[in-house]
């Protein structure tokens, strides 16, 4: 546990406050990178170039942030910006398809009913009626799709040898990315509208030359407890995208975190490479210990687990709950690297909040 500030010495008062500024001024970078992001999927270039001229100058004021982001950018511009054009062109597929359908409600009621929905979902107070309006996952969809797709581009493409070499986690790194080339079954648990799935494809086209996404070779595994509510709004219209162009098959089942792993699900979970698992930890706090200590026991050895969460604290009881001091558990089976805001910062990566963005936080089964 954190000391309290009376405890701390002059010395680390000091440390702490320096820590803050830091936090602060990265919380400022990010939301102007998000910005960014959101003008290039709506295509406002006048929003982009004046969000650009404001990093840029914030990056000036701070030498080595800079430098580390000119860096960053030079290896990921060509294979970020392929992946995330795969993303758009995914995204934009997918409201054509709305747009020609009959709807008796546009965009501007979708994001209204979507509000509702999001603020239980935050609160884990969502119940399965409030995802029978299609309108509402609709909404959701416009909302976070794009973003949510990206997170996962951003946070994998960290795992590159350009960039991960100089974090203190790099070994558990090093084991992910060689898994990544090899992936064939991505399981995408609370998948949502998909946005996961897409994500981890677009990843894999941009930045992963070795695996061969053109072989239409690749298995995505989609479970939700609300999957026949998302499939009605959203994946019916998804699934033939992904499909036709890029995958051999795609399954939706329906799943719930908060009761034990289904046995049909069980041969599907032994042969997944990769589990996807965003904001499900949060919206089910508490719920979903005995799903995902029968998950990580049935999956494979070398399987791979991305979570993104708001805030890291249901990462950090996670990885309590595998601490070898613990109560013996498949979960200690697990290693663990955080690959958000605090990647190369191990004195960060214990703090109850991350400098602007989610937790994200990979581990691998040994």
């Amino acid at each position: 546990m954190p000391k309290a500030n009376s405890q701390l010495s002059d010395a680390e008062k000091k440390a702490k406050k320096q820590l803050k500024a830091e936090l602060k001024y990265q919380r400022k970078v990010q939301k102007l990178e998000t910005r960014i992001q959101h003008a290039i999927s709506r295509n406002d270039p006048m929003v982009e170039q004046s969000a650009r001229i404001e990093l840029d100058e914030l990056l000036r004021n701070n030498d080595i942030l800079h430098d580390q982001r000119q860096q960053e950018r030079a290896c990921n511009d060509e294979q970020s910006g392929e992946s995330m054009k795969l993303v758009r062109d995914i995204f934009h597929r997918l409201l054509s398809e709305w747009d020609n359908q009959d709807q008796s409600f546009g965009k501007a009621e979708q994001n209204k009913r979507a509000k509702d929905l999001l603020q239980h979902m935050t609160k884990g107070t969502q119940a399965l009626t409030m995802f029978q309006d299609v309108t509402a996952l609709r909404g959701y969809t416009r909302q976070k799709f794009y973003s949510r797709a990206g997170l996962i581009v951003e946070s994998l493409g960290k795992l590159s040898p350009e960039q991960s070499s100089l974090s203190n986690q790099k070994n558990v790194i090093d084991a992910c990315w060689k898994k990544l080339e090899k992936i064939k079954r991505v399981c995408s648990i609370g998948c949502g509208p998909g946005c996961d799935a897409v994500g981890l494809l677009a990843f894999l086209r941009g930045y992963v030359p070795n695996h061969n996404v053109n072989s239409s070779s690749m298995h995505f595994v989609l479970l939700d407890y609300a999957i026949e509510e998302w499939k009605d709004a959203v994946l019916d219209d998804l699934e033939p995208i992904l499909t036709q162009s890029f995958a051999s098959l795609v399954t939706c089942e329906h799943c719930d975190v908060t009761t034990p792993l289904l046995e049909k699900h069980v041969h599907l979970i032994a042969t997944t490479d990769i589990f996807l698992i965003s904001y499900l930890l949060t919206e089910t706090r508490d719920k979903w210990d005995a799903y995902f200590i029968e998950l990580v026991d049935k999956a494979k050895e070398g399987a791979v687990f991305y979570f993104a969460e708001p805030l890291p604290w249901q990462l950090h009881r996670l990885i309590r709950m595998s601490a070898p001091e613990s109560d013996p558990s498949p979960l200690q089976k697990l290693r663990f690297a955080w690959i958000d805001s605090s990647m190369n910062y191990p004195e960060l990566q214990e703090l109850d909040g991350r400098a602007g963005g989610p937790a994200i936080l990979l581990a691998i089964k040994v």
